[in-house]
């Protein structure tokens, strides 16, 4: 059953963590040893952007003998091979109204199996906003996480002491390969303390938890809810963020996730404060937008800081000294990458770019892998080198997707640099529209 341990569920996370701290240049977490009990049911409620990727976060933040149990929309599981895969991973679906009236009913079961497990001193999992956004913003949250639990608490009558830890996962670039991610895990939401409240009137226990819920998650996750504005708040984090974080942020690992909602938060502020300087400043935004895109240039590129020639020179150099490497790396994954960029077009929705180019990783560089080592071995009658191949094959492909990600930086930092020497007073300008004070 789903509530009880599972020993393959433990060995199958150890090739899926590996994998997923391979796909992040950076992984932070804070909060978890803080905030999540190790001997208290616990229901985590995350913000939900990034498909499958977001249920591996909490996967990989897992203390090794919690198996956490996911709640997810119903309509992902209509393929069998899929609907397989997932409940493999401790996935089961929740209907919703648009899956038809007739399935929630069926809900019942998923809702008593749900109460099983946190009576088991099993974490589950739930997305409160019940649908994916990529977005960086927050949905209303909905009612399943208080529907399951503060009936699950009743019938202990509310000495179950179960907690709901609200999640936020944000991610620097969500669709970006080697990119930055950070999970955040919020100060706990006690249960027992609605047991009045629910005694009394069940439904307005239910909203207020839901509204409690929300309100925590809102003051985590980067939510830009001015949809108005949406893409000048963006680009407000792509010119600032890192500057902000260093000079207010130094202390702190997730120095750019705290810069990311100071930058949203003072322009919210300024937006309801002072509406007339709001103005001035979202223009500025998109004038200097207008000038960057007509030089060929975007709002992550680090105008801020451009390389010097000689910097220029000693990156580029050692990128072509390291290139035949990067070629070898490249030509022995070249089967995985097909296979990748081959389910991609199956896939109309970018929301699950990153969750394929996860899963080819996962399971189709090993494979290959090990086929190309064995063939090897055959065809030299060398197992020794064939182990060497086996070894090397998948360093060296991680290396050559490093080096093109260096390589990219590096044209983009000197395409700034080009920007700057050719049109100084350009390049002043749009420093002065696109810097924000990091005071409030």
């Amino acid at each position: 059953m789903l509530y009880h341990y599972d020993f393959r569920y433990t060995l199958a996370k150890i090739p899926v963590k590996t994998t997923l701290r391979l796909n992040f240049r950076k992984l932070v977490f804070t909060g978890r040893k803080e905030n999540v009990s190790k001997e208290r049911p616990v229901i985590f409620a995350p913000n939900h952007r990034n498909a499958l990727l977001d249920a591996l976060m909490l996967v990989y933040a897992g203390y090794p003998l919690k198996q956490v149990v996911f709640l997810a929309r119903a309509d992902i599981f209509k393929q069998k091979f899929v609907a397989w895969i997932l409940r493999g991973m401790r996935i089961i679906p929740v209907f919703r109204i648009r899956d038809g009236k007739d399935n929630l009913n069926r809900n019942n079961e998923i809702f008593d199996n749900a109460a099983r497990i946190l009576k088991n001193n099993n974490p589950i999992a739930i997305f409160p906003e019940a649908r994916h956004n990529p977005k960086q913003s927050l949905l209303p949250v909905q009612k399943a996480v208080p529907r399951i639990v503060l009936p699950t608490e009743a019938s202990c009558a509310f000495e179950l002491n179960s907690q709901i830890v609200p999640v936020s996962i944000y991610y620097r670039d969500i669709s970006g390969f080697l990119s930055d991610a950070y999970v955040t895990f919020g100060t706990p939401i006690e249960v027992s303390k609605y047991k009045e409240v629910y005694g009394k009137n069940p439904g307005l226990a239910t909203n207020q938890l839901r509204l409690e819920l929300e309100k925590s998650l809102k003051s985590m996750v980067v939510d830009i809810w001015n949809d108005e504005f949406y893409n000048e708040y963006r680009h407000a984090i792509d010119w600032n963020g890192d500057k902000i974080a260093k000079d207010k942020f130094s202390d702190r690992k997730d120095g750019f996730l705290q810069s990311s909602l100071h930058i949203v938060r003072s322009l919210d502020d300024l937006y309801q404060n002072d509406r007339p300087a709001f103005d001035t400043r979202i223009a500025g935004f998109r004038e200097a937008y207008n000038i960057l895109q007509t030089h060929g240039l975007t709002t992550k590129d680090r105008l801020w800081v451009t390389s010097s020639n000689l910097n220029l020179f000693i990156r580029f150099k050692a990128l072509v000294l390291t290139s035949p490497l990067m070629l070898f790396g490249f030509l022995n994954g070249l089967f995985p990458l097909l296979i990748n960029k081959k389910l991609l077009s199956l896939f109309k929705d970018k929301q699950f770019v990153p969750s394929v180019r996860y899963a080819s990783g996962l399971i189709f560089i090993p494979i290959f892998d090990l086929i190309q080592s064995l063939l090897l071995g055959t065809l030299t009658k060398d197992w020794l080198l064939s182990l060497v191949y086996f070894l090397v094959m998948p360093a060296t492909f991680y290396f050559a997707l490093y080096w093109r990600k260096w390589w990219k930086s590096a044209l983009r930092d000197r395409k700034t640099a080009r920007f700057r020497k050719q049109h100084p007073h350009l390049w002043e300008q749009v420093l002065k529209l696109t810097l924000l004070s990091d005071k409030r």
